[in-house]
């Protein structure tokens, strides 16, 4: 099986940008050091300062399904659902 990579898109809540963005950050410090990822970058677009996208890239559907259960993940999950307008997220593998 090919490794599997997400697209995550995340749209703060301006007042709380700086707030995500810090979240952000210490999850991705604390996912970079989980063994079934490969890479996990943050993102900010160009055109809306608000807008967040993490590039993921991920060695099995079980090691998304372990990084899911994580406290970091679980803490961000409820944290995004306040500072956050919304939260998009899209698996894909290569198919070509």
């Amino acid at each position: 099986m090919s490794k599997l990579k997400i697209i995550a898109t995340i749209i703060a809540k301006p007042k709380f940008k700086e707030d995500v963005l810090n979240m952000l950050k210490t999850v991705t410090d604390a996912t970079r050091k989980e063994e079934g990822n490969i890479s996990y970058i943050l993102h900010e677009d160009i055109n809306n300062s608000l807008k967040i996208l993490i590039l993921e890239e991920w060695k099995s559907q079980e090691a998304i399904d372990f990084h899911n259960q994580t406290e970091h993940f679980l803490i961000l999950k409820n944290e995004l659902g306040k500072k956050a307008d919304s939260l998009a997220i899209d698996i894909i593998r290569e198919s070509y």
